[in-house]
């Protein structure tokens, strides 16, 4: 009668081969994730920090402040009056931190009232980031405003 024991040494290679599937799975799941990063030229845009800090102090040392106003189905940007007759160039990035994929961007395009409308209905739920990046008489502008959509 050869009776099949169960003895320390098979207890170790069970656990051994349990830890070993464990691990290669989670390794295989883990590689099958999408990583949504903040920028993919994320290192060219470290390059450039000290430029958007000037950008930024600049928009805060204006006389008069630019609004990113969410209201009902709207996103109402507000400039200066002063702006209406000038040449505004810029862009609005609406910026999506839970799905990159979601991310676009429009130009400004200010009316006589130095304001400009974006509709929000289309957009989905959930929190986005605008990002205002705008010239004026070759100087460079930053104003950055979070919202929510419900």
């Amino acid at each position: 009668m050869n009776k099949s024991k169960f003895n320390w040494g098979t207890g170790i290679l069970i656990t051994i081969i349990i830890f070993m599937v464990i691990t290669i799975g989670t390794v295989i799941f883990l590689m099958n994730q999408d990583v949504d990063l903040v920028a993919s030229d994320y290192y060219d845009k470290g390059i450039q920090h000290q430029n958007q800090i000037d950008r930024e102090n600049r928009t805060n040392l204006m006389s008069e402040v630019v609004q990113i106003i969410p209201e009902n189905g709207f996103l109402r940007l507000t400039f200066p009056k002063s702006y209406s007759q000038k040449g505004l160039t810029g862009t609005i990035q609406f910026y999506r931190p839970s799905d990159s994929k979601k991310d676009f961007v429009l130009s400004i395009s200010i009316d006589t009232s130095a304001q400009q409308l974006i509709p929000t209905q289309n957009l989905e739920k959930g929190y986005w980031k605008v990002k205002l990046n705008w010239t004026l008489d070759s100087i460079e502008y930053y104003k950055e405003n979070a919202f929510v959509i419900n």
